[in-house]
């Protein structure tokens, strides 16, 4: 049998590859798109563990935006706290920046990486467990191919291939979705980001560049009207949404929408098949743990790899070792993320109070701080 063999090379597809290597073991990865980079050009928020993870991994683009604390608050009611880097011993809480710009620095990567073969446009249309390997099947340029593997991973792929292989996943579609953009104001953010808890769903403002990359969720009807409204009359209705704590909006650019949907596979380890990253769990952007969480998989897989000789990989204590590591992260992080959305989402009777008293008493633990940082920088795997 030849290479372990990814499914899917995007950022969590492109490190895990990263980390099998430099564990020690070939790789081939099978990406569909015709090149690995990307004309992408949305923000993503990486917390700081999962920079130490990629820098580790020879892929950290030279340009991001550092966040240095987040203010959490609820509107209409009381209740606040603020998050520091400072207070967590960290030089920032996390990073913003481009898709795009992560994407060309784990091609690059690949590309030092001799242990490493990207194969694009190519698509996968079956990975088949077995006792002694796995099988993957795809289409490249009109051919059926075939390959044996010790170990298969979709991190990528599409739901079909994933329910084929691992079951049909638990999926709860949200009735909020998500409005992005890129909205200027008339103060410097100073690396601040906000989180602001509202009835309707949060809203997010993350330092990026110059200005803030927005993220406000309401329902679909709500955020399509939104994304209609001239510019100014946008900006005066998130205007009186927000507040004035990141100072007047001025500007706002890209507008767009995108659906929210809470999507689990129940069991990711088949015989010499892994699940991991946005194909394992799709969560919402609330506290930015998604992309975290697939990057931690991909760390925990390159772990779980070193000093395996090849026959060994994919095997039942391999993959036993890789579940006992993250399942107390993946359960925890897709929990807490879904009781902040039904929790803060919401003007539910005493529920505001309880919001607001718990955030108050943050304000007077300064323990509780640290480890809600330290929870959202590492998971529950270090925390």
């Amino acid at each position: 049998m030849s290479d372990v063999v990814i499914v899917g090379g995007g950022p969590v597809g492109a490190a895990a590859a990263l980390a099998l290597a430099r564990a020690g073991h070939g790789v081939t990865v099978l990406e569909a798109r015709p090149t690995a980079t990307a004309d992408d050009r949305r923000t993503l928020a990486i917390a700081y563990g999962s920079q130490q993870i990629l820098a580790g991994l020879g892929a950290w683009p030279a340009e991001s935006t550092p966040i240095t604390d987040i203010h959490v608050s609820q509107r209409g009611h009381f209740g606040q706290t603020v998050l520091t880097a400072a207070e967590a011993g960290v030089p920032a809480l996390g990073y913003v920046l481009r898709y795009n710009a992560l994407v060309q620095a784990q091609a690059r990567a690949m590309e030092d990486q001799p242990a490493i073969s990207l194969v694009t446009g190519a698509t996968v249309d079956a990975v088949t467990p077995g006792e002694d390997g796995a099988e993957v099947v795809w289409r490249q340029q009109g051919d059926t191919l075939r390959r044996r593997t010790p170990l298969a991973v979709l991190a990528d792929g599409g739901r079909a291939l994933t329910a084929a292989t691992f079951g049909t996943p638990v999926e709860r579609p949200y009735t909020q979705v998500a409005l992005v953009g890129q909205v200027h104001t008339d103060r410097p953010h100073d690396g601040r980001a906000y989180e602001r808890f509202t009835p309707t769903g949060p809203v997010a403002l993350l330092p990026y560049e110059r200005h803030y990359a927005l993220v406000w969720t309401g329902t679909q009807e709500a955020v399509e009207a939104l994304i209609a409204l001239p510019e100014a009359e946008f900006l005066r209705r998130l205007q009186d949404w927000f507040g004035d704590r990141a100072g007047e909006f001025l500007r706002v650019t890209a507008r767009s929408w995108f659906p929210l949907t809470l999507k689990v596979v129940r069991e990711v380890a088949r015989p010499h098949v892994l699940c991991i990253g946005n194909a394992a769990q799709t969560m919402h952007p609330v506290a930015g743990q998604g992309f975290n969480l697939g990057l931690r998989d991909a760390a925990a897989l390159g772990t779980v790899a070193r000093g395996r000789l090849p026959g060994t990989l994919g095997d039942a204590a391999m993959l036993a070792d890789y579940l006992a590591r993250r399942r107390r992260d993946r359960q925890v992080g897709i929990g807490i993320t879904h009781a902040l959305v039904s929790g803060f989402s919401n003007d539910w009777p005493l529920l505001p109070l309880l919001r607001g008293q718990a955030l108050t008493a943050m304000n007077l633990w300064p323990w509780s701080r640290r480890a809600l940082a330290r929870l959202m920088m590492y998971g529950m795997a270090s925390s």
